[in-house]
């Protein structure tokens, strides 16, 4: 970052907190609403529980430890965390806030800022600034692509509504897994393989969720160890060479994973609940309304009527075949390269999200982060994506009480090309027809035409959400159909997800590698 930067991305950090700290003011998931009240009640009992119980009874059903309320499925990143912030409390004081079994459904405002206050401090520590670092080394690496200025790329990444409405809104730590992984791509696009390695353990240590981005990781670090090695070496030296980076891989991951398991390792029985606990199957394919392939599916053939272990099976074997091909793909990659990769992670997230099991709204923020860190080679499907994926989880957000705070930072969103269009030369085309400015994020990289449709397809999208909009807001649903406006904004939803799925495939492999990203890593071999 050159001093001239500088300015710019305190200004976005700073208008990034102020937006979260505003939507911090909402209410939240489960407020007032016993027994069992919430994600946000879920987290803070789990201070309570780490705080209060010796770690192994974290995740295990003891008189203390009741896990039909609540009980620890997270990995141990997340225990971890809740014990921090549970000491937080009490160090400050705040003992009733993590009393065991008398601090249960605490709902007093001194209690919501503390919360609030701790996703707002891991925004202002490790997620705004990784998203900040990433793309402006992402945009440098794919310079010669790029049709926008940085100031919409940076902008859109910090104020993604998505982010914001679920972990400052409805309440979670999403931004501390997100920015873990962030960090990672960066630091292996940098080359630095290890500790890219360790900070994605890390994240899919904190959330077991980082699944959705863990082929790619792999895959590309497999090809990285057998890459790189000087071409006029021998077939055995290159195999040996590889086969040393790949045991040196193998040992980081697994001490990392040790280091973190090391309290439940002692015990196959304490060890077989952590993993049980972290992946419950016995819930069923999905719960709420989601949008998803398998919940648009079950309006003609009700799939909770199948055995659970048969849809697992099912669904394994759907995300299997929707993600692999991605994966072989950027194995068998001659070069490793970062726009592969992004699209590798994109197209990943996309098919776990779309064909695996049990799948949360709150899951396309997986999705969404690459999507995000593909803004400089994608900046208009991407704009699109994250969109999109902010509306899909209407229904969710509406429940929370957080219908004003969706629409103010759609509208935020909506408005930034305008905003960053206007910083450019006056003389350049605006169509009149292209109220946003969408077409701005086309500019140079395609013809009129494709510039007109892909301009009026955006707007028809966007209408198409309005008015579902409006008549899950204003329309009540027929009587025999009370879940008609959740299931349609689903689908619709969906339908946009398998078409993005779809383009982000074919973008990874026709896309070819990007003739920038190649000079640069050749400058920076002469350099060294």
């Amino acid at each position: 970052m050159d001093g001239s930067s500088k300015p710019l991305w305190i200004a976005l950090a700073a208008t990034g907190v102020f937006l979260r700290a505003s939507i911090s003011l909402h209410s939240y998931s489960g407020q007032n609403r016993p027994p069992m009240y919430g994600d946000y009640e879920a987290q803070r009992h789990w201070q309570e529980v780490t705080v209060n119980l010796p770690v192994t009874d974290w995740y295990r059903n003891t008189t203390d430890n009741d896990l039909l309320y609540w009980g620890l499925d997270y990995p141990p990143l997340t225990a971890y965390h809740s014990y921090l912030v549970g000491t937080w409390a009490r160090f400050t004081q705040r003992e009733s806030f993590v009393a065991l079994h008398t601090s249960r459904g605490i709902g007093t405002e001194k209690h919501k800022h503390f919360m609030r206050n701790t996703v707002l401090l891991a925004d202002v520590l490790l997620y705004i600034p990784a998203m900040l670092f990433a793309l402006h080394a992402i945009r440098r690496r794919l310079s010669k692509t790029i049709p926008v200025r940085e100031e919409f790329l940076l902008a859109l990444a910090v104020l993604y509504p998505g982010q914001i409405l679920i972990d400052n809104g409805h309440f979670q730590y999403n931004n501390i897994s997100l920015a873990l992984c962030t960090l990672a791509v960066v630091a292996i696009g940098e080359k630095a393989t290890l500790l890219g390695a360790i900070l994605f353990c890390l994240a899919l240590n904190y959330k077991q969720m980082e699944l959705y981005h863990a082929l790619p990781f792999f895959f590309y670090l497999l090809r990285d160890c057998f890459s790189g090695v000087h071409s006029n070496a021998t077939t055995g030296r290159r195999l040996l060479s590889g086969l040393k980076k790949l045991s040196l891989l193998g040992v980081t991951v697994l001490a990392t994973f040790g280091i973190l398991w090391l309290p439940w390792l002692r015990s196959i029985e304490s060890l077989g609940q952590l993993v049980h606990r972290i992946f419950p199957v016995a819930r069923g394919v999905f719960e709420d309304k989601v949008s998803n392939v398998w919940c648009v599916v079950n309006v003609l053939v009700k799939l909770k009527n199948f055995p659970v272990t048969t849809m697992a099976l099912i669904c394994l074997l759907c995300t299997a075949l929707a993600v692999l091909p991605s994966g072989i793909h950027l194995l068998l990659q001659k070069t490793p390269n970062m726009r592969s990769f992004l699209y590798s992670l994109a197209v990943t997230a996309l098919g776990f999200f779309l064909f695996s099991f049990q799948v949360h709204e709150k899951s396309i923020l997986l999705a969404a982060l690459p999507v995000v860190l593909l803004l400089p080679a994608e900046p208009l499907a991407s704009y699109w994506l994250l969109q999109v994926s902010t509306f899909s989880m209407l229904p969710l957000l509406h429940k929370d009480g957080l219908m004003g705070a969706y629409l103010g930072l759609t509208l935020v969103s909506l408005t930034l090309p305008r905003l960053t269009a206007a910083f450019e030369s006056s003389s350049n085309p605006r169509p009149t027809y292209d109220v946003l400015h969408v077409g701005y994020l086309l500019r140079g990289s395609v013809d009129r035409t494709q510039l007109a449709v892909l301009t009026i397809l955006f707007y028809a999208s966007l209408a198409g959400q309005g008015a579902l909009l409006l008549g899950f807001l204003y329309l009540p649903p027929p009587a025999h159909l009370p879940f008609l406006y959740p299931l349609a904004i689903s689908a619709y939803s969906c339908g946009h997800f398998v078409l993005f799925f779809l383009y982000f495939n074919y973008r990874q492999m026709f896309s070819g590698e990007s003739s920038t990203e190649n000079k640069s890593t050749k400058v920076n071999k002469m350099k060294k």
